[in-house]
This record gives C-alpha cells, structure tokens and sequence, in this order.
C-alpha cells in the first residue's frame, strides 16, 4: 500500500517481518524492533507482519482537512 504520511509515525513489530519503503529505501523490521518515520515520507507497506503503530499528531486528519 503506497501512501505519504500526513504525521509522524512509530512502528513496532511484533511478530513476521514487515517491509516499508520510504523515499526509496527500503528497511526491513524484525519483531522487537521499531522504526519512526516522519510526516510527509512518501512510503510503501508490505511483507507479513504482526505489528502496532502509533502517530502523531492524533488530530492529523482535522490538520489536513479530511474530515
């Protein structure tokens, strides 16, 4: 899934193995690691993976005017 952040984001896997491509290079991340990404990086999601996510800020769609 290909998508530009509209906030910062933490990814934390917890099992499998989750791919993300952002601004064309491509990290790979194990369970037990996390990786943060800014606003505004243009990125791709894939690989198996179970993971969690947290963002901010959690108003981002009323910021951008989406809601």
């Amino acid at each position: 899934m290909a998508w530009t952040l509209l906030y910062d984001e933490v990814i934390f896997v917890i099992e499998g193995k989750l791919e993300v491509t952002a601004d064309g290079e491509t990290h790979r991340v194990a369970p037990g690691q996390m990786l943060w990404i800014p606003e505004g990086t243009e990125l791709v999601y894939g690989g198996h993976a179970l993971f969690g996510y947290a963002l901010y800020p959690g108003n981002w769609k009323a910021l951008h005017g989406i809601e």
